[in-house]
């Protein structure tokens, strides 16, 4: 029974340093995180302010060059969603159509495809 229980030790033991050096590094939002957390603990912000100051911080964080996202490509100049603003009308006229189940669903796709049918 010892020399089961040595056995699966040493085994636990060998496995756990194994994986011990297959760590990745820490990636650039987990830096930043780690950076500003400690700001806020350095200056003691507690609650929503601190909700706010994170928020804030990442914020700036990304500003100074980091990553930043290129816009969406369904997303135009003004920065409206095409397809969002497409779905939203096609909803209400469904609704002011009094369309259900179906009848509705057809509809909604007819009217996105851009083949309004009533």
């Amino acid at each position: 029974m010892r020399t089961v229980l040595g056995v699966l030790a040493s085994l636990l033991l060998v496995a756990g340093l194994a994986t011990a050096g297959d760590e990745k590094p820490p990636s650039t939002q987990t830096n930043r995180m780690t950076e500003c957390n400690a700001q806020a603990r350095e200056k003691q912000v507690t609650g929503d302010a601190r909700k706010q100051f994170m928020s804030d911080c990442l914020k700036s964080h990304k500003a100074d060059g980091s990553t930043t996202k290129a816009p969406h490509p369904k997303t135009t100049e003004g920065g409206s969603n095409a397809q969002g603003e497409k779905m939203k009308a096609c909803n209400q006229e469904a609704t002011a159509k009094n369309l259900h189940g179906d009848e509705r669903r057809v509809f909604m796709s007819a009217c996105l495809k851009g083949d309004k049918k009533s």
